[in-house]
């Protein structure tokens, strides 16, 4: 279902799965030969900030990939939902089914270019335990909380 939406995926108030621009759909197995970085969901990916950890979200870049690595990681749409903006339009339920709809064990990895104040081009990499690779391409937009330094998630769009 999401990911902004993760990936860094993106979900609708209705819960539908729109993840961005889907670039990909497999990925050959990594090679034994290649180097950490350049096996699994960080593979190809290139940007001013590529990681599959959760950042400062006082940061746009940190507030993207905090995120992803609780749609990911942690698997915890309580953890995610505090990231995004009331304008997103995406409730906590429809977050937790996007969740849900990813296998587990899935690995995550994001690029993000901040090309705007507020405003990043990102590129979210997924790779299930079968080692299909999924990956979206998205605009995120950002915007201060209401207390605090921390950003927002505002609005998540497919580019491509």
């Amino acid at each position: 279902m999401i990911a902004v939406l993760a990936g860094v995926l993106v979900v609708t108030p209705s819960g539908s799965h729109d993840g961005g621009q889907q670039v990909q759909s497999t990925a050959a197995p990594p090679s034994p030969s290649s180097p950490a970085q350049g096996q699994g969901p960080c593979a190809g990916l290139s940007g001013e900030v590529v990681t599959d950890r959760a950042g400062d979200p006082a940061t746009l870049a940190g507030v993207i990939a905090a995120f992803e690595a609780a749609y990911f990681v942690d698997r915890d749409a309580s953890k995610a939902m505090p990231l995004l903006a009331p304008e997103t339009g995406i409730t906590t339920d429809a977050l937790a089914a996007g969740i849900a709809s990813i296998p587990p064990g899935t690995r995550h990895c994001v690029a993000i270019d901040p090309i705007a104040p507020g405003t990043a081009n990102v590129h979210i990499a997924e790779v299930h335990p079968d080692r299909t690779r999924v990956d979206y391409l998205q605009l995120i937009n950002t915007r201060p909380a209401d207390t605090g330094p921390a950003l927002l998630i505002s609005n998540f769009q497919k580019r491509g």
